[in-house]
């Protein structure tokens, strides 16, 4: 994709890192503030994408409409397989700890339309399903998800 993706996925982290305050964005631990890029990360770069409506018209104009949906269904859940591996083994509320962190805000809006969009089981990621669950209790991220944006294609 080229230095032009790297620059807007790293003004995205450094806009989340201006609008919220340094503590709130990751953990003080240099582990767990990794986890936090590596999961954000994940999303940005492999898995959003891929559910670009452009990207996937085009994909439907060269193969179809069922095929698109499975080439979809399944890079993606390979994405969620990846965070499932990489966050089953924390035990706590949200991705990475007791409160919201950089990992959450990317990993909310990604079950949420990818769920709806694509109709994937999040049964086969209970990590994920129970984090998710974790979300939808927030005000905050009820009053941000894709939905309920005025500008938001459906």
């Amino acid at each position: 994709m080229g230095m032009w993706w790297f620059r807007i996925r790293m003004q995205s982290c450094c806009i989340w890192r201006r609008i919220i305050p340094k503590e709130r964005c990751y953990q003080a631990d240099p582990q767990q503030r990794a986890l936090n890029f590596q999961v954000a990360s994940i999303i940005s770069s492999s898995m959003q994408p891929l559910h670009m409506l452009s990207l996937l018209k085009y994909i439907e104009d060269k193969i179809g409409l069922e095929e698109r949906r499975l080439w979809a269904q399944s890079n993606l859940e390979k994405g969620f397989l990846a965070l499932e591996k990489l966050l089953k083994d924390f035990v706590s509320r949200y991705a990475t700890g007791e409160d919201v962190y950089m990992a959450d805000v990317f990993l909310a809006p990604q079950i949420a339309v990818v769920t709806t969009r694509f109709n994937i089981d999040m049964s086969k990621f209970p990590t994920l399903s129970r984090v998710y669950d974790s979300y939808k209790a927030l005000p905050e991220f009820l009053a941000s998800s894709p939905e309920r944006q005025p500008d938001a294609v459906h």
